[in-house]
Formats: structure tokens, C-alpha cells, sequence
């Protein structure tokens, strides 16, 4: 008995240091660096208990790559995790490269991985998406000024392969890029086309366009996110809806990988401003969307059906012009860059939706560099655990 009570009190003791911590992570993707040269960077921070960040020691992180984007791309910086192992990669716009890093998951530092920066398009390579498969063993890439996808294998090492067959074509040049929780479908926003693209995955990585593909949204997309059911994708256009002002397209998905707008869409983000990206709730509840030039995170209820409705107080006012946006795992707070003075937003999430600033916010991604930072937390949201 005494040995069992002795065995308890360790693991009590032991408990908070078992908790996962959580981090966020920028691709600074800067313009204009040392020498006047786009040398491009990765910044590390803990998320505290209050929210506020800590930047990680060691950042931020040359890549070995450039930068040199001048869009608000939202996802041009992802994470994996296979056997336990994580891995972030990120985007140099200005030299066509990705850069992988090894994750501590513990301090959050990262360590290139061998043979890193791997080779997209080259050149001035245009902005970038990056998204990950459930598993952690592929990764997808597109840039704005190409009409084609990229598909790597993911190594246990994080070192990227391009797959047989890669890169496979799109419809149109493409932004925005997110695989469903099942890992059976990569959604792909097709600027051009004003539509959604939607391709099978195989047990290879190749794509495939399903039936249909692509489907229509109102406007030209920038950014998307599909629920854990994996039955709502929400779309954010980049500000070309009837020439004013952005809406938010939500369609229910298929078994098949269809698109089928939801009844009452699209939906309005609250402000007069281009829409800067968009984040769901780990649990789907709420929807974060950036309003890019009203200086705004709006915070929208999701219903069963998928309809999108302010929740009190929304939309609230950021401290300048807010891009990507990503929400910690564990649902508590959620991050938005603000692209034009390289600092990071950060709010608490209450029950309701509800905002309110954490204390300290903004903080400085460490780089005073000119560039358009972009973000992703870490551990990503997790819908096996739900």
C-alpha cells in the first residue's frame, strides 16, 4: 500500500510535465533582409498558460531559402507528425525551396533536416500553400503563379521525394490547400476559376479530380478549412465578391468528395475587408475569420447545418492588419499575424466565441525585416482525439 500511494504521488508530480505544450510558429517570408537580400526566416514561440508568447531561443530560424511573397497567402507553413516525430515546413517564396525542420516538441526549437531547402518550382517560385496529410506522410504544395500541384512523400527523417507522377495538374493557379480528416481528399482553391477543386488521394500520393470537380464558389478563394466530421467545408474568397466586400462560401461534402452549397451561403465576415484567412475551433463550433483591412478577427457560430451567425461582439478590433490566422490545439486561444509590422495577435477564446486580448499582445515575430509573415500552431488540431 505504501508503494502504491508512493506510485501515485509521482504520477501526480509528474502530470503537468506530461502535458503537451503548444507553440506557434511564422514563415516570415521577408522581403527585404540583410545586405538588402530576401533572406527568409522561421520564428518559434511557446504559447504561456495566459496566452502571451515567449519566443523560443535560437529564433528565429534561417531557412536557406528566400523570401519575397506580396500576397496575404495564409498557409505557406505546415506541420506533421508520423511515429511520434513532428516536422514544419515552410515556404520560400523568393527561390521556389521548402525547408524542413525537425520539431522539439518539448522547448519547440527546430533543427534543419538534412538535404533541406527541397526544391518546388524554383526561382521565384510565386506565394506558396503548404497542407499535410493526416498521417504525416505526405506533403502537399502549390504556388499562386502555377497551374499544378506538388506531392512529396514524407520521410522518418522529414526529408521530402517528390511521389511518381508530381506534380499533378490543376485547374487553375491555386491558393489554398487542405486535406479532409479521412485523408482520402485534398481541397484546392482554384483562383481563376472561382471554384473549389477537389482530387482523390491514392495510397501513393497521387491525385486524381473526382466527378465534377471543380465547384463553383462566389469569388476567387484564399484560404479553406474542412470540420473533423469531415461533412463542411468553409471558403474565404480574397475580396472579389461583387467587387466590395468578402463573403464565406460553406458547402457540405459528400462521401464521393462532391461540393454541395449549404442552404443560405455565402455568408457575410462582418466587415467591409478582404477576408485574410480563416481557422475552425478544434470542436467545429466557431469560425475565425481575419477582415485583412478593417483591422478585424471576426468569430462566427457554426451551426449543425453549417450556417455562420457573428457571435456577441464580433467582429473585434486587432491592432493592425491581420493575415493568417490558426487556433492552438487545445481550443483556448487563437493567432493572427499582422503582416504589415511583423508582430503576432493573440486572443483568448471563451465558451461563447467570445475574444479578448492576452496580455502583452502584439508580440514581435524578432525579425525587422520587411515580409508577409504567416503562421501555424503547434501540435495541429487533432480530430482523432475527438
Amino acid at each position: 500500500m505504501k508503494y502504491f500511494w508512493h506510485a501515485c504521488l509521482t504520477l501526480l508530480l509528474a502530470a503537468p510535465a506530461l502535458a503537451q505544450n503548444q507553440f506557434v510558429y511564422t514563415d516570415n517570408n521577408v522581403n527585404i533582409g540583410i545586405d538588402k537580400k530576401a533572406v527568409n526566416s522561421v520564428s518559434a514561440f511557446k504559447v504561456n498558460e495566459d496566452g502571451s508568447l515567449t519566443q523560443v531561443k535560437g529564433s528565429p530560424y534561417a531557412t536557406g531559402g528566400l523570401g519575397g511573397g506580396n500576397n496575404i497567402d495564409p498557409e505557406e507553413i505546415a506541420v506533421s507528425t508520423q511515429s511520434g516525430t513532428s516536422f514544419l515546413y515552410a515556404a520560400n517564396d523568393g527561390s521556389g525551396t521548402i525547408s524542413a525542420y525537425a520539431i522539439n516538441p518539448v522547448g519547440g526549437s527546430l533543427a534543419r533536416v538534412a538535404g533541406s531547402p527541397f526544391l518546388a518550382d524554383g526561382g521565384n517560385g510565386g506565394d506558396y500553400s503548404l497542407t499535410t496529410s493526416p498521417n504525416g506522410k505526405f506533403l502537399f504544395a502549390t504556388a499562386d503563379t502555377a497551374t499544378d500541384i506538388h506531392v512529396y512523400s514524407i520521410a522518418s527523417d522529414g526529408a521530402l521525394t517528390e511521389v511518381a507522377g508530381s506534380p499533378f495538374p490543376a485547374g487553375a493557379d491555386s491558393q489554398g490547400l487542405k486535406v479532409t480528416p479521412n485523408g482520402n481528399f485534398l481541397l484546392v482553391g482554384e483562383g481563376a476559376l472561382s471554384a473549389v477543386g477537389v482530387y482523390s488521394i491514392a495510397t501513393s500520393g497521387a491525385l486524381t479530380a473526382v466527378a465534377g470537380s471543380p465547384f463553383p464558389t462566389s469569388a476567387s478563394p484564399l484560404d479553406l478549412d474542412v470540420n473533423c466530421a469531415g461533412n463542411l467545408v468553409f471558403v474565404v474568397d480574397d475580396g472579389s465578391y461583387n467587387g466590395s466586400y468578402s463573403t464565406i462560401d460553406v458547402f457540405s461534402l459528400a462521401r464521393d468528395g462532391s461540393l454541395a452549397p449549404v442552404p443560405g451561403e455565402p455568408f457575410y465576415n462582418g466587415s467591409s475587408s478582404t477576408n485574410g484567412g480563416l481557422a475552425l475551433s478544434p470542436n467545429g463550433q466557431y469560425l475565425f475569420v481575419t477582415d485583412t483591412f478593417s483591422s478585424e478577427i471576426s468569430s462566427l457560430a457554426v451551426s449543425s447545418d453549417g450556417a455562420l451567425s457573428q457571435v456577441p461582439g464580433s467582429p473585434y478590433a486587432t491592432s493592425d492588419w491581420p493575415g493568417g490566422v490558426a487556433v492552438t490545439a487545445n481550443g483556448k486561444f487563437v493567432y493572427a499575424t499582422l503582416f504589415a509590422v511583423a508582430e503576432i495577435e493573440g486572443r483568448s477564446i471563451a465558451t461563447n466565441g467570445a475574444l479578448a486580448p492576452v496580455p502583452g499582445t502584439p508580440f514581435s515575430t524578432g525579425q525587422a525585416q520587411e515580409g508577409v509573415p504567416t503562421l501555424i500552431t503547434f501540435p495541429a488540431r487533432s480530430c482523432a482525439a475527438q
